[in-house]
């Protein structure tokens, strides 16, 4: 009987644990930068100029252009105490709806924020 139920324990390991590697934390931001996947809680750009795109930003993290002439997109939320920053350069932000911070930073940017707070040290809206 113990045999039994070690060999089905051990069974089930088998095919959870590839499961539980595959799979992307729930709160994670992810995001491609310049084409390529990215999952972080702070994720940033390049000191260079980036395009960023991301599906959404959860509470508690963050997206950073750095510096460069960034272009970053948010398709849905900027959910409370998340924020994006195009920091440093003049960047384009596009979010589609802002619960938390979207700010240009230092330089001439431009922001469009669709529903929600308003953006921050943003030139043009």
């Amino acid at each position: 009987m113990i045999r039994h139920t070690v060999r089905a324990l051990c069974a089930a390991s088998l095919v959870i644990a590839p499961l539980a590697l595959s799979i992307t934390p729930a709160q994670a931001v992810t995001c491609t930068v310049n084409g390529v996947p990215r999952t972080a809680t702070n994720l940033t750009g390049t000191p260079g100029s980036d395009f960023i795109r991301c599906a959404s930003v959860p509470a508690g993290h963050s997206v950073d252009g750095l510096g460069g002439n960034d272009f970053i997109a948010v398709d849905g939320l900027v959910s409370p105490m998340a924020s994006v920053r195009g920091n440093t350069g003049s960047d384009f932000l596009r979010v589609n709806g802002n619960a938390g911070v979207v700010d240009g930073g230092p330089g001439s940017d431009f922001c469009r924020v669709a529903t929600g707070n308003p953006p921050i040290n943003c030139e043009a809206n």
